[in-house]
């Protein structure tokens, strides 16, 4: 953990903030400024609290405030005996408040809506992954496939290895933005992934395009990769209708859960 830049001579600079309203918002902004342009570092400890709140021309319950919220934004950490140091955001961290606007805004996306924002993100990963994946990026997707293949009578298990060939084949990308994208919209997709888990002959209909993209990936053959991607997508779009899933996703589909719903998270539900 390092020390506080505050202690070198090119040290972090706090403006005082004033004692208007909105002091809590204020210091807020200002620590939260320093940390997302980097001057204060992953792993840098603040001053202590009477020193920053002198700096900040607060009082320390109004800075005690202003780092709660900082911490419960995940941007502070403070532990007793240690302080208060910044810390790193998980991907988890970043996509959970997009996750949860999506699924209140549920009764305005329809499976149509869905469907237009996986083939817009998993037709371009696939035909990514084809141009840019490792040999150790192959091997693990071919090691993915023939777990999916082990799991054709175990519907739990299948789901779950489904759902990761998806997101390693965003990984294979080597693109982060794209994988938080395909992250962003998986609690959404737990929805419908619950109608079709247990659909009969969900396997024999979505297997072989798996099969097949992981063909045309080893063989850096992009354009054949997002062909059968999007082949694949209308498939599993084909199976959702035929599953009976209403037009507002999030409205209706809570009403009729399958065996699945309350077994685990999007990650081991079928990406179908």
């Amino acid at each position: 953990m390092t020390k506080s830049p505050i202690r070198k001579p090119s040290r972090v600079r706090f403006g005082i903030v004033g004692n208007k309203s909105a002091l809590v918002d204020r210091v807020v902004h200002s620590i939260q400024e320093q940390i997302l342009s980097e001057r204060l570092a992953v792993g840098t400890k603040l001053p202590p609290e009477r020193e920053l709140a002198e700096r900040l021309g607060v009082s320390r319950t109004v800075l005690r405030e202003a780092v709660r919220a900082l911490a419960s934004s995940g941007l502070l950490e403070t532990c007793h005996g240690v302080g208060t140091t910044v810390r790193a955001l998980s991907r988890e961290e970043v996509v959970k408040p997009l996750n949860l606007f999506l699924r209140s805004w549920g009764r305005d996306v329809s499976l149509g809506h869905l469907h237009q924002v996986r083939s817009l993100l998993e037709v371009e990963n696939v035909g990514l992954a084809a141009e840019q994946a490792s040999k150790e990026d192959i091997q693990d997707l071919r090691r993915i496939v023939k777990e999916m293949e082990a799991a054709k009578d175990v519907p739990e298990l299948f789901a779950a290895k489904d759902s990761e060939f998806h997101r390693r084949l965003a990984q294979t990308t080597h693109n982060p933005l794209l994988i938080l994208l395909l992250d962003s919209i998986q609690d959404l997709m737990v929805e419908v992934r619950e109608f079709v888990a247990r659909d009969r002959g969900l396997f024999e209909q979505v297997m072989p395009a798996h099969t097949e993209m992981l063909k045309y990936v080893a063989m850096r053959d992009a354009r054949k990769a997002r062909r059968a991607m999007r082949a694949h997508l209308l498939t599993a779009l084909d199976v959702q209708k035929r599953a009976g899933l209403p037009a507002s996703i999030s409205a209706g589909t809570r009403k009729k859960r399958s065996p699945l719903s309350d077994r685990g998270t999007s990650r081991r539900i079928s990406e179908a």
